[in-house]
């Protein structure tokens, strides 16, 4: 099981970084993924995080998922990333488990992969998903193959969610324990 969860210019640090966390202590392989010409990303806080590869330099079937974290930038970002924007629909297609939080499901709305599917984002981001079923009661959907979170504040639940698609409850109640999560 690999999944890449891919960086751009302004990403929120904190979505990405939870969730990288989340997946890698269940055991999956996760590596993040530069849409920049250079593996060094600067986040929207100003936090330079280095991934582990280049975009150009990793191939579709290599993952099993991909995982897009929010930032207004770094989604703006994301968004001009053809390469990137092809293999989500190929992903959606192949039943690939594909997952943003934030901002970044507005990407997956624009390309019809969110079309009659329960989604969130964070609140006004909804741009490209009028034909989402959108809650935004939820901090973390998951319609089939797509999983959306609605915030760095909900990031834990987005990561979990991914993680239950992927692992199953068992190895979730497993990282609930091991990561203290208390209600």
């Amino acid at each position: 099981m690999k999944f890449a969860l891919f960086l751009a210019t302004g990403f929120e640090e904190g979505e990405a970084i939870i969730t990288a966390d989340v997946l890698r202590r269940g055991g999956i392989n996760l590596e993040l993924v530069s849409i920049m010409k250079k593996r060094e990303v600067v986040s929207a806080y100003n936090v330079t995080i280095v991934a582990d590869k280049l975009i150009e330099d990793v191939k579709y079937e290599d993952y099993d998922g991909f995982i897009l974290p929010g930032g207004r930038v770094g989604v703006d970002n994301l968004t001009k990333s053809e390469m990137l924007k092809d293999w989500l629909l190929k992903a959606n297609s192949d039943q690939k488990t594909i997952a943003a939080v934030c901002a970044a499901p507005q990407i997956l709305g624009h390309l019809g992969i969110l079309d009659n599917r329960e989604a969130t984002s964070y609140p006004g981001c909804t741009k490209g998903m009028e034909k989402a079923i959108y809650n935004d009661e939820m901090a973390a959907i998951t319609d089939g193959n797509v999983i959306t979170g609605a915030s760095v504040g909900s990031t834990m639940n987005f990561a979990l969610a991914i993680a239950d698609r992927v692992l199953g409850p068992e190895k979730v109640m497993e990282l609930h324990h091991e990561l203290v999560i208390r209600d």
